[in-house]
């Protein structure tokens, strides 16, 4: 009986030591698991800073890049078209100015003063350029016109140095053009030897602001005759005429070179005035105009800082240099 006893109370002691045991491998257990998650927000902070770590590089580079284009925005650029008198003095000034100030950019073409002033009035661009005045009409279509004289001229006829003439009248001129006088023979002194002399008649084209004052000063307003050959630029009309014996055009004094012959006009029936940038300058050459650049109100920025130079003293020796008048001695 005391043996059972003693038995029991055995089985009852292991009993009770394998619930302890297990218990304490549950801990165990719990504890694992335990650190095994708080390691979990670890990893993940990790991975945050390690991304952070790779932003701050790309957040800094974008100053970097976009300083780039704002160095070359920092490169002005402004348009000037229109009158092809105009335009060796504007590309000339343009060459020198942008020498002088690298970060400007003035783009420079032709056309005609009719382009010129019709670009400016739809304001497609910053100058326009014309050798003609600016009628009524266009000034009250375009009322915020500014207009700037930068340079004086005169309007040269020329034949080709194959003619024997030596000097022409307005009037020989204007029946020239109106087809009243078709040969050379009938202008004493004027010859083409080896041809049947029969005048070929070149000018400009319509849209030409020396064709206007031209048709307006020496025509008297009257129309040329159709078989007049239109020419689209001075340069072209003094090529024309240097390849053809026969021919006569009109051209800026900026033009006339030893490929034609300028003619003096015998003016007032007493003087025979040569074309030329004295004679301009002082007036007595009868076929003389002024030169202008017109902006859509007061030009600022860039397009002031150009006309500026045109109308400075090294601006007016360019002037001078293309075979203009400046508009100071």
């Amino acid at each position: 009986m005391k043996t059972k006893r003693s038995s029991y109370v055995l089985g009852t002691v292991c009993l009770a030591a394998l619930l302890i045991v297990s218990m304490f491998v549950a801990g165990c257990t719990s504890n694992g698991t335990t650190t095994s998650t708080a390691a979990t927000p670890a990893t993940t902070t990790s991975a945050s800073a390690a991304a952070t770590q790779v932003a701050v590089p790309a957040t800094t580079a974008v100053p970097a890049t976009t300083a780039v284009p704002t160095t070359a925005a920092q490169k002005q650029t402004i348009t000037v078209t229109g009158s092809t008198t105009v335009l060796p003095i504007a590309q000339a000034a343009a060459d020198a100015y942008m020498k002088l100030h690298p970060e400007a950019n003035i783009q420079i073409s032709g056309g005609g003063s009719g382009v010129g002033i019709q670009s400016i009035g739809a304001k497609t661009v910053d100058i326009g350029m014309s050798s003609r005045d600016v009628t009524k009409a266009e000034l009250a279509k375009y009322p915020g016109f500014n207009i700037v004289t930068v340079a004086h001229d005169g309007i040269a006829v020329i034949v080709n140095p194959k003619n024997t003439i030596r000097y022409i009248t307005i009037d020989q001129v204007n029946q020239i053009y109106t087809g009243k006088i078709t040969k050379w023979t009938e202008i004493t002194g004027a010859e083409v030897p080896n041809t049947n002399n029969q005048i070929v008649l070149i000018g400009r084209d319509s849209s030409s602001g020396t064709r206007t004052y031209f048709d307006e000063t020496v025509l008297k307003s009257a129309t040329p005759v159709k078989t007049m050959l239109e020419q689209n630029s001075n340069g072209a009309v003094a090529q024309s005429v240097a390849q053809t014996p026969g021919a006569i055009g009109y051209v800026s004094i900026g033009f006339v070179s030893s490929d034609v012959k300028a003619l003096p006009i015998w003016y007032n029936a007493n003087k025979i005035i040569t074309p030329s940038i004295s004679t301009v300058k002082d007036k007595t050459y009868p076929v003389s105009r002024d030169l202008y650049m017109i902006t859509n109100g007061q030009p600022t920025g860039l397009t002031k800082d150009y006309i500026d130079y045109i109308l400075s003293a090294d601006g007016q020796k360019i002037v001078a240099d293309q075979g203009y008048v400046p508009l100071t001695s």
